[in-house]
Parts: structure tokens; C-alpha cells; sequence
């Protein structure tokens, strides 16, 4: 059976039918039949058990959510958000913007099959794409909202940096080279796009019988700029976008709080496409002014929701610690040159897995040893346990101090049985601790710039409101503290809990244990998108709203780096405020020590 497709376009298999799919945050999810074969890949179903939030469940015990159904929810608020903004877009612009896609995809040589027949024709518009542009483009936006987290490793962006630093070692040097290579043209580092690309590009052709597999590509790989293929990536990643308005919503409910609580339908209603007449060829995606109300709302709740979910302390707590720990093993295999290591040191290496996921991932059921997802990855953290407690009692002093810091971390991360002593859980106490220990504090500070004022605050009141709240003391220890750890890619945090541990490894009733120091980054409002659109002018949002202004106090409060001790003894659970001020007070004590001590901070 051959099935006409629109516009008069034949393929040799018929096109499968649309199938819905009940989801929790939006009732129903329609997925179209063009679909279906990327859906049912390897690489995508790979998402069910790759988790949203990695270990926030340690404070939210139902915020279990995976990247695969978040890839679906996304995949449904992208065709909405499409469908809207060609609704909205003025009708003499609707074929320029068509006229533009078209043409430059007519000029992509050796296109693949599908993309070829939706293109054929002596003309622009002789072809089927053109004749069904905006249902066409509605399959493309979706595909993209599918696979937009193809990339990302096992437990999400908290194993960003592991993969990031050891690429070479873990996917080959010509991994490392396209990787950098990437992040250098394109201006984007963060290591999931990579690998999503480099997934997406290894998925097969079966995948794409019925949908234009360059059309979805020069969408999804398009991050910066303002032509057709970046207008159309914004819809699922840009200031307002139906990625981060999925995982609101999904996270509020796992999580069991009112933070997902927005009005979506306004939102993606309100999307409007305009033409930018002072740019040869530029298009945006963008809100019009009726939806200020709803995107307020989602802006505050948003930095609401990373303030108290994302960000909470005993999450970020065990996020570090599966980081940590996961290091801590891979360095002790890879660092070992003994010509006789240990034999504890040869089990370990006996059970590491291959730890690429990005060549794995294509694969429907991973080899033996092969790590794709959380399940494979946590396994080799358990695997690990026994030879890291041979190797604690036995191994050399330095082997065993390691060991033995890897298996209270696992503790942390995985078997849930210790809870690191924060310096500070939240703002309140952050402010607490600078006022405990004002000597070291107004050292710290007097050693670093005073922080900036925000570009999209745009108004001079704003401003100035500004400037007076950056010019406290807690807003400037908050700098001068995501200043020395976020560098590098958290280098700066690993060097600061290295030298810490150093110089103090115990603290008063806690006894002798090391440090985690873990920077909590979030930027409320980035100045490129928070914009709204009146008419067919584009306004930053701070010249029509209050809130930027509000967000930015909120920024300015929040506590920039999260700090905790983690002691060999006892189990930590539920320890009091002393221990809590203890840990601050050796903080604060110690980094003051360290930043007089140029040798040391070198």
C-alpha cells in the first residue's frame, strides 16, 4: 500500500498512525506519526532512565521525573508554541519567512530523502514543503522538543563537568578535539549540546523516513544569531521557552509544591514571529504584551522553584557527592603507574564500565560492561564499594585516605545514610554566618570588586535600587564567592575544598572529615531575551515591568555557593544550629586564612 501524502507527495511506507499518551502535567500528549520511528529509537528511549533532577529526590522523595517524559512534554508545548506564533505573525510576513526556509534549504546539497521530496520542484513554490509549510515545520519543532536532551549523561548536568574533564580519557582524543571544536564555534560549553548533536547525528535513516532530517538539524544545532533556524530554536530554549516551562510545571508537581503554578496557555498562546526589518534576514520568536502577567509569574516562580527545589541543600549536597565520588573512583584506576598496584586498585579497574554513553547510546540494550543511564552508572558506584574498602584498610596512606573519602561520599549519594553538615541551608543563615564571623568576612570582601549592575535593568531608579543592595555585605560575599568557585568549570570549588580539607580537617564537635564546596549558579532574567513585544516593537521587559528588578534582589540574596563538612564518623543526620555555625565558623576562618596566604590560593 502507498500512501498520497500531502501536496502530492508519495512515499513508499505509509505514513504510521498519530498516537496519544496520557502525561500528568498535560493531560494528553499527542504523538504524530512522523514521529514514531525517532520516538521508538534507542537514543530516545534512553531518556526513561535518565533522571530530571538527579538526586533532589533526597528532599523530594516523588521528584523522580526523567528526561523522556519531560522530551514528550516539551515535544507537545513546541507544536502549540509554533502554532500560535504563525497564528500571530502578520499575514504579509507569513511567505517571506516560508520563502526564506525554503530557499535556503533548496541550497543544502545532498539532502536526505525526506527532505528531498518535500522540496522537489522547479520552484519555491512547486514544492510540497511550501504548500504545507506550517504543518511541516509543527513536525519539526516537535522533533527537536523530542530529542532536545539527547545528549545529556547519566543523572544530567550534575555529571556535566565529569564527562567534560575527562572526554579524552573516557570517548577517545578525537572526542575531545570535536567537543572543543564545538564549544569554540559555537560559543556554547555546555557538554550535553555536544553530545546530543553527535547523537543525533549517529541516529539512523530509519529514524527519519517521514520527517526532513536536515530541516530538524539546522534547527536543533542553531543556538545564537537571528535567522530562520535560530527563530525556530527559541521556541524550546530561549529566555521564555517550552523547555523550561515544562520542567516548571513537571518538577512543581513531582516535587509537590505551587511553583509550577503558571499560566502555560497564555504563554504559549501569546507567542507572536516577527520580522526584524534592521537585520537582513532576521526573524524572533518572542511573547506580545498581553502575556506580561503570565511571564512575570513564570519568571518568579522559576527563580522560586531553583531557590527551594533545585537548589536545596541536602539535594545539592548529594549532587556533589555523586559527582565527587564518581571522580574519586575514576582517578584512582587512571592514577595508579605502579607495576604492581594494588590488588584492590586491579578490582576496581575490573569493574569499571565503558563509561561513553554518547557511542552507547544508539544501542537498544548496552553490552555488558557499557554504561548508558543512571542504572548503569549507580551500578558501577556499587560494584566499586568492596575493593574501595579492601583498598581504605590496606592501600597506601594516600590510596587509602581517597578510598576512604569515596565511601562516605557513596553514603551521601546513594545509600542516603549520612547528610553533609551545611555551613548555611538557606539565605537567612547565610546572613547569620557573615555575621558571626565579621572578621574573616570583611577580609574576604575587601579583596574583590564590587559587584556589577545587571544590563537589563534599564531604567535609572532601577539602577540606582540596585547599585544600593550590591553595596551590602552579603551581596558582596556572595560575589567574592562565586567569583573563587566557579571558575573553570568549578575548578575553583575543587581547589577550594582540597585546600580546606588541608588546613582543616576537623571541626569542633564534628570530629575529622573533608569539605564539599558546591556553587548553586542561576540567572533569573538574561538580558537578550527578557523581552516582550508591542506591536512590532521589541521592549526589554524592565522598561514595561517591575520584576527584573525584583529578581535581581532575589539573585542578589541567594546564596551563591553551597559549603559542608563531611565528617568520617557518625552518621550526620539532623545535626543542630552549633554544628551548623561550627562549620561556618571554620569556613569562613580558614578561606580568610588562605586568601592572605598567596602560596596557597595560587
Amino acid at each position: 500500500m502507498v500512501e498520497r501524502l500531502a501536496g502530492g507527495l508519495d512515499a513508499t511506507d505509509p505514513t504510521p498512525r498519530r498516537r496519544v499518551v496520557r502525561d500528568p502535567v498535560h493531560d494528553y500528549v499527542e504523538v504524530p506519526g512522523e514521529l514514531e520511528a525517532l520516538l521508538a529509537s534507542p537514543a530516545v528511549q534512553r531518556l526513561r532512565n535518565i533522571s530530571q533532577t538527579s538526586r533532589a529526590n533526597t528532599r523530594y522523595p516523588s521528584l523522580n521525573g526523567s528526561r523522556y517524559e519531560h522530551g514528550l512534554g516539551t515535544m507537545h508545548l513546541a507544536v502549540k508554541g509554533w502554532r500560535s506564533a504563525w497564528r500571530n505573525c502578520e499575514e504579509q510576513a507569513r511567505p517571506r519567512f516560508a520563502r526564506e526556509v525554503v530557499g535556503e534549504l533548496r541550497g543544502i546539497p545532498e539532502p536526505d530523502d525526506c527532505t528531498a521530496r518535500w522540496l522537489a520542484g522547479d520552484q519555491i513554490e512547486d514544492t510540497a514543503l511550501w504548500r504545507d509549510f506550517p504543518r511541516v515545520v509543527g513536525l519539526v519543532v516537535a522533533a527537536v522538543g523530542l530529542v532536545h536532551d539527547l545528549g545529556h549523561p547519566p543523572f544530567s548536568h550534575t555529571m556535566e563537568d565529569f564527562y567534560r574533564a575527562r572526554i579524552e580519557e573516557v570517548m577517545g582524543p578525537a572526542a575531545g578535539r570535536d567537543q572543543a571544536e564545538y564549544a569554540a564555534a559555537s560559543g556554547h560549553a555546555q557538554f550535553h549540546e555536544w553530545a546530543g548533536l553527535t547523537i543525533f547525528d549517529a541516529l539512523p535513516d530509519a529514524c527519519f523516513a517521514h520527517l526532513p532530517r536536515v530541516f530538524v538539524r539546522a534547527v536543533l544545532s542553531d543556538r545564537s544569531g537571528d535567522d530562520w533556524s535560530h527563530c525556530l530554536h527559541a521556541i524550546i530554549d530561549g529566555q521564555f521557552d517550552v523547555d523550561r516551562l515544562d520542567y516548571l510545571m513537571r518538577d512543581g508537581l513531582g516535587a509537590g509544591t505551587e511553583l509550577g503554578a503558571v499560566d502555560w496557555r497564555r504563554l504559549v498562546d501569546s507567542l507572536e514571529l516577527h520580522e526584524l526589518p534592521e537585520v537582513p534576514g532576521g526573524w524572533r520568536i518572542g511573547l506580545g504584551a498581553r502575556a506580561i502577567s503570565a511571564f512575570e509569574t513564570l519568571l518568579v516562580q522559576r527563580a522560586q522553584h531553583y531557590r527551594w527545589v533545585i537548589h536545596h541543600h541536602a539535594g545539592v549536597a548529594a549532587d556533589a557527592a555523586l559527582s565527587r565520588c564518581a571522580e574519586g573512583i575514576f582517578d584512582l584506576v587512571s592514577s595508579s603507574d605502579e607495576d604492581e598496584p594494588h590488588e584492590a586498585v586491579t578490582r576496581l579497574r575490573a569493574v569499571m564500565p565503558d563509561l561513553d554513553y554518547v557511542a552507547a547510546a544508539a544501542d537498544a540494550v548496552a553490552p555488558l560492561r557499557r554504561c548508558r543511564d543512571d542504572v548503569d552508572f549507580l551500578t558501577w558506584l556499587r560494584d566499586s564499594r568492596a575493593p574501595l574498602t579492601a583498598l581504605s584498610e590496606s592501600g597506601s596512606d594516600a590510596q587509602s585516605a581517597r578510598a576512604r573519602m569515596v565511601l562516605r561520599l557513596h553514603d551521601v549519594c546513594d545509600g542516603y545514610v549520612l547528610e553533609p553538615v551545611p555551613a548555611w541551608r538557606n539565605y537567612h543563615e547565610f546572613l547569620a554566618r557573615t555575621h558571626q564571623n565579621p572578621g574573616p568576612v570583611a577580609a574576604l570582601v575587601d579583596r574583590a570588586p564590587a559587584p556589577e549592575v545587571s544590563d537589563y535593568l534599564v531604567s535609572a531608579a532601577s539602577r540606582e535600587a540596585a547599585a544600593i543592595m550590591l553595596a551590602e555585605l552579603p551581596a558582596r560575599l556572595n560575589a567574592t564567592l562565586g567569583a573563587m568557585s566557579e571558575t573553570h568549570h568549578n575548578a575553583g570549588a575543587r581547589r577550594i575544598e582540597a585546600q580546606l580539607t588541608a588546613r582543616t580537617p576537623e571541626v569542633e564537635g564534628l570530629g575529622v572529615g573533608f569539605w564539599l564546596v558546591q556553587p548553586v549558579g542561576f540567572l533569573a532574567v538574561q538580558e537578550e531575551f527578557a523581552t516582550v513585544w508591542r506591536g512590532n516593537e521589541e521592549s526589554p521587559l524592565s522598561e514595561v515591568s517591575p520584576f527584573p528588578l525584583a529578581l535581581t534582589m532575589i539573585e542578589v540574596m541567594r546564596p551563591r555557593c553551597l559549603v559542608y563538612f563531611v565528617p568520617f564518623a557518625g552518621t550526620g543526620q539532623h545535626v543542630g544550629k552549633a554544628a551548623r555555625r561550627a562549620v561556618g565558623h571554620a569556613f569562613f576562618h580558614t578561606l580568610a586564612e588562605l586568601e592572605r596566604d598567596p602560596h596557597e590560593t595560587r
